[in-house]
């Protein structure tokens, strides 16, 4: 009983030692080998490209594509873009010649990039938010910010404002025709949080949303920075510091009328914006962006778990455990696979269904970082040595490219307008706002109802198409199957339907003789 209180305090002792970088709990957290795995198929590599990458220092430098174009930054200042059907450089820039970087350690560029139809936009340790010309790479508009960027940027869905959150989680948004801040908004946190932060979510000209250090979801007017409502996350009970850390560090998924969420020391939450309430709470804890298809959503637990949660009713399917410790990047979802990457650059394919690993690849020697992203029907790995890879895995023509659920186009059904308009009232009757500016911000909710259910329509439109593929290529195999059979009847190796064997065949004697 004493051993198992002593292995107990000693847990929980680790968790602390881990956040104050000692490294006494190596042997406690130290990561498992990786499985040997027999792979179950081959995945095709299409092309790669070497770009700076993050020089061994742990960063998310994230790529991004726009139409035809991947965008990707190195820790030390260059940024580039690639065609994605031959990886071809379409140009290259450095911003470690800029003269505010001459006197430190680099550009040292964090959290990766962003795109719209002008411009691609990259912020820095150094407190730097750059919005580059997309064509060509030249500078349009660089801001200091004065606080380290360690997150990437959001583009209005017109892409006349940026949206930049600082280390201290303050939101700030510039109007990129003004050349300008225009307001500062958010939830400037002093205590101590993750390193790790939410990415902003654009919800088209009206609405930007963030999880917050201090276990909040803000919903932000991208007008004026108006907090039109705040959802409540994490749960920051405890007598430490570390107790009380909540982060939302991932990025809010709005999925119809309900809201999901992870929260450090809080779990996996489910927030109905019809009750205004948490209607659920899972306890996966993790600092990493979900995933999801149709019928699953998938969680790397911080620990190196992999998790798949079936959507209808919250229930885990599976639970892999196989790389505790491995620094398991964010989940993808791959057709009927989910894809992780770890620490020492091998990227797992799991079965959808039940977990299992199928196959391992090792992409780089390097630690992957970021989680693939899909492109048309392909991955695209990026590891921290700057090589980015291109794989392909599609044998039955089922791989869609999910919109990233941090851009504008992929937040669904009427959940932000919901936000709007069910926190308009309590939030500004405190202020004395006028019945006049009341009613603009339900116009604007409005407006917001309007662009979501088209978005939604647009989405579900999508869908038909994927579920027309499948039947399709479904009606294939079992005509395949068919014919297999036939030919194989012929050589007397099995029946074919409606075709007796020589065994059932009546024998009748010919009298005609």
């Amino acid at each position: 009983m004493i051993k198992n209180k002593l292995l107990k305090l000693f847990a929980v002792s680790a968790v602390a030692f881990a956040i104050a970088g000692c490294s006494s709990n190596k042997d406690l957290f130290a990561p498992v080998e990786s499985p040997e795995i027999d792979n179950a198929f081959k995945v095709d590599h299409v092309w790669s490209v070497s770009t700076q990458g993050t020089d061994r220092f742990f960063s998310q430098l994230v790529p991004c594509v726009y139409g035809h174009s991947m965008y990707v930054a190195g820790r030390e200042g260059k940024v580039y873009a690639i065609d994605t059907s031959s990886g071809k450089k379409l140009w290259t820039v450095d911003l470690s010649d800029e003269q505010e970087n001459e006197n430190k350690r680099s550009s040292r560029l964090n959290g990766g990039m962003s795109a719209s139809e002008q411009y691609v936009a990259v912020g820095s340790e150094n407190g730097y938010i750059y919005v580059l010309n997309r064509q060509n790479g030249s500078i349009y508009f660089k801001h200091y910010l004065g606080v380290e960027v360690l997150t990437r940027p959001a583009f209005s869905a017109d892409g006349s404002k940026i949206f930049v959150l600082d280390a201290r989680g303050t939101l700030n948004a510039f109007d990129l025709l003004k050349k300008e801040k225009i307001w500062v908004s958010g939830d400037n946190n002093e205590n101590l949080h993750l390193r790790s932060q939410s990415k902003p979510l654009a919800v088209g000209n009206e609405m930007v949303i963030v999880g917050t250090p201090s276990g909040r979801v803000l919903m932000i007017s991208q007008l004026d920075g108006f907090v039109l409502n705040q959802v409540v996350v994490g749960q920051n009970n405890g007598s430490s510091d570390l107790d009380r850390m909540s982060d939302v560090s991932s990025t809010p998924l709005l999925l119809g009328n309900q809201m999901y969420t992870t929260a450090y020391n809080a779990g996996f939450v489910e927030y109905s914006f019809d009750k205004n309430a948490i209607t659920g709470r899972l306890a996966y804890h993790s600092s990493k962006d979900l995933a999801y298809d149709d019928n699953f959503f998938v969680i790397t637990g911080d620990n190196g778990h992999i998790y798949c949660v079936r959507r209808s009713d919250n229930v885990e399917v599976w639970a892999n455990t196989q790389l505790s410790y491995r620094n398991v990047t964010a989940p993808t979802i791959y057709g009927n696979l989910v894809v992780v990457g770890d620490l020492e650059g091998y990227v797992y394919f799991l079965n959808l269904n039940n977990g299992k690993i199928l196959t391992k690849i090792s992409v780089s020697s390097e630690p992957i970082y970021v989680a693939p992203l899909v492109v048309g029907n392909s991955l695209v790995v990026y590891s921290s040595s700057g090589d980015v890879d291109v794989f392909c895995f599609d044998p039955q023509n089922i791989v869609i490219a999910k919109k990233n659920y941090t851009d504008a186009e992929a937040v669904s059904g009427n959940a932000a307008a919901l936000v709007a308009a069910q926190s308009m009232k309590p939030q500004i009757t405190g202020s004395g706002i006028t019945e006049e500016a009341l009613e603009k911000r339900r116009a604007e909710a409005r407006k917001i109802v309007a662009q979501i259910e088209s978005q939604q329509r647009r989405m579900e439109a999508e869908y038909r198409e994927y579920q027309r593929r499948k039947a399709e290529y479904e009606k294939q195999v079992k005509e395949y199957e068919r014919k297999k059979r036939e030919e194989l009847s012929g050589f007397g190796l099995m029946p074919s339907a409606g075709v007796k064997s020589d065994s059932d065949v009546e024998f009748v004697e010919d009298d005609s003789e």
